[in-house]
């Protein structure tokens, strides 16, 4: 499935003439066009083929192979090496639509210093994440395995019991499993995977899936005991209870099929602490769910964040790593898997070379109590006042414009400008930001905070929500990422969508971040709208903890509990509609009024200058130039505390947001 990536030499990178020349004729030969050009070509290195030539690429850390249509049983028409890859030039049948289009190449220089690959501190792992690159070792508390395709080869002799079955409803041949239909029923419960299998086959109107079942199981039967274990998977299970590890089994088969299965390597089953099997806990669609490495992390005892994964399932690959904790996937070059989605942190090369357990530390169970609980230790938020895009928009004659707003508190002395995807203004605070740099500012002089929409959150989709609001703001790093609620609000079409899998998705995002954090492209990361419990629940997870939560907060609700418990724990608070958005009328309350008379200071501006004071960065937002300089004019006067407790005590816990953060699971 993988091949081995070709000495660097940036001399071979480009097209020959020759090489060039055999594209231009197969395009003509075949009359080729109408495919878009595969995804697994790497930004700067080899060949780039439109039109009709489908390309695939491997070499340079690349771990993809050849596109769907492609997997089973098409070969390439010819290989040829360019630079440190190697391509294969494959023929698709052309849509009929197409057949004027152009084809073009082009290639591209491999740089000199780029890595073919990555060392490992871990024999047999492929370090794919940076948290993964950057560890020496890995200390882990234990360690899950699943059953099929990392313990036992149960996969093929499987494929084979369905064909046969198959052939006797067919014997023409016409029906059958190959392994991309394989890869779809992996995992799936019996009755699914028949159905699945005989509408595949056009075979469901005729052919009752109980009967298929039925069938299948005969001829298993016979199977069963000459199923063998994968390459390296017994040493690596004795070397892991040689090292003291917790070892359990996380598997979606049931109790009973499970022992089938392993009916030939009762012993090796005899050696796990742990069994968790589809009967224990909560299984998607047969799939592994978070429940289940949870489920078996709980059991061994062991902090979910210090516990290793080996897997084989995408599914299950992107549920372990929602559960907090570090993921092998493990490659099988039958079939196609696509693990980006999970972003696990090694790819297994060898079962037999990770059964050595270099690099793998063991580190004993200890219990966190909620005051243990991380501090975040890199906090460079400033504690001044940040001015909000949200609902700044372009005027009505278009005489100001949205960036022309952001400009005018950059020049009345604001340094932090708090975006997010959301508020659709990250292209106006990027114009803004680089007209002041052009001016005689530096990038070092702004405080920028963006957000990842609720919409976006998962592992790589984090990721893509980060690159791309980078690009929109100009910049090269963002000062901080915040997730901009804890999941979907009760009552939205997306609640349904999300339902249970929120604290899943709180966990893939997060890791997103601190991937993000890692690489140099994030500098802190934080959450908006996390109650307590959202903030314990990511702090249990979290390697990286959060250093900010940005939440509604004015007189009217100073959240106060959460303010004690942030600043327990090294969190600052933002606020967000420090006057109550308007519709609470907070500015105009008696009491500012009297304050601000004191202090020739309006009923806005001691607002802000509580916030401040109690430590939290205030967040107005304003249309007008006097608005946005009277917000920033607050530092040359300082409430009492008599003052301070007088403006607490107008606290009645009303929201002027209409989403309660509390209510989202």
């Amino acid at each position: 499935m993988f091949r081995k990536p070709q000495p660097n030499s940036r001399s071979q990178s480009a097209l020959t003439l020759g090489t060039f020349a055999v594209i231009c004729g197969l395009v003509a030969l075949f009359g080729l066009s109408g495919s878009s050009e595969h995804a697994a070509l790497k930004a700067g290195t080899g060949v780039r083929v439109r039109g009709g030539i489908n390309t695939f690429k491997t070499g340079l850390n690349t771990r993809l192979g050849p596109p769907a249509h492609f997997k089973n049983g098409a070969k390439s028409v010819f290989k040829f090496q360019a630079g440190n890859s190697e391509m294969e030039i494959m023929i698709k049948s052309p849509r009929q639509a197409c057949k004027d289009r152009k084809v073009s190449a082009r290639s591209a220089a491999v740089p000199a210093d780029v890595p073919v690959t990555t060392p490992s501190a871990i024999p047999g792992l492929e370090p794919l994440t940076q948290r993964a690159k950057g560890s020496k070792e890995l200390p882990v508390q234990g360690v899950i395995l699943d059953l099929d395709g990392v313990i036992l080869d149960y996969e093929g002799a499987s494929n084979e019991a369905l064909n046969s079955v198959l052939v006797k409803y067919n014997k023409s041949g016409t029906v059958g499993v190959d392994w991309n239909l394989h890869s779809k029923i992996m995992g799936l419960r019996t009755q699914e995977m028949a159905e699945v299998i005989l509408d595949s086959n056009r075979l469901l109107d005729r052919v009752d899936p109980a009967r298929f079942i039925e069938r299948y199981y005969d001829q298993m039967a016979d199977k069963y005991e000459n199923l063998e274990l994968m390459e390296g998977a017994e040493d690596l299970i004795k070397a892991i209870k040689a090292k003291g590890l917790p070892l359990a089994l996380a598997t979606s088969s049931a109790r009973e099929s499970l022992e089938r299965k392993m009916i030939k390597h009762k012993d090796i089953l005899d050696m796990f602490d742990v069994v968790v099997t589809g009967d224990d806990a909560m299984v998607n669609f047969g799939k592994k769910s978070t429940e289940m490495f949870h489920a078996a992390a709980e059991r061994m005892g062991a902090d979910p964040k210090k516990v290793l994964v080996l897997d084989d399932s995408p599914m299950a690959v992107t549920s372990a790593k929602a559960a907090g904790m570090y993921v092998a996937a493990v490659p099988d070059s039958r079939f196609l898997q696509d693990f980006s989605n999970g972003g696990p942190d090694f790819m297994v090369q060898s079962l037999k070379d990770f059964s050595k357990l270099d690099g793998l530390g063991k580190e004993d169970v200890q219990r966190v109590k909620s005051s243990e609980l991380p501090k975040g230790e890199f906090n460079d938020m400033p504690l001044t006042v940040g001015f909000g895009t949200d609902l700044i928009h372009t005027a009505a004659d278009g005489s100001l414009t949205c960036d022309d707003k952001i400009t005018q508190a950059i020049n009345a002395g604001y340094r932090l400008i708090d975006t997010a995807t959301k508020y659709e203004s990250e292209p106006d605070v990027g114009r803004a930001l680089k007209d002041a740099m052009a001016n005689g500012m530096k990038r070092e002089d702004f405080y920028v905070v963006t957000k990842v929409w609720v919409n976006d959150m998962g592992y790589s989709s984090a990721i893509e929500s980060v690159t791309k609001s980078l690009r929109r703001l100009q910049l090269d790093y963002v000062d901080l990422v915040l997730i901009h609620w804890p999941g979907p609000a009760p009552g939205k079409p997306e609640a349904q969508q999300f339902g249970w899998e929120n604290k899943a998705r709180r966990t893939l995002t997060w890791r997103a971040l601190e991937e993000l954090v890692n690489q140099g492209k994030v500098k802190s990361i934080g959450v908006a709208n996390w109650t307590i419990r959202h903030l314990k629940e990511t702090l249990s997870i979290a390697e990286i903890p959060p250093t900010v939560n940005q939440v509604e907060m004015h007189p009217y609700y100073t959240r106060t509990r959460l303010l004690d418990f942030c600043n327990d724990h090294g969190i600052k608070l933002m606020g967000y509609s420090p006057f109550g958005r308007g519709r609470l009328n907070i500015i105009n309350d008696p009491v500012m009024g009297a304050i601000g008379e004191k202090y020739g200071k309006s009923g806005a501006q001691v607002i802000l200058r509580w916030m401040v004071q109690r430590g939290v960065v205030p967040l107005p937002r304003a249309s007008s130039e006097n608005r946005i300089k009277q917000n920033f004019d607050l530092f040359d006067f300082e409430l009492s505390a008599d003052e301070m407790s007088t403006i607490d005590a107008l606290n009645g816990d009303k929201r002027s947001c209409s989403i309660d953060c509390h209510s989202i699971p």
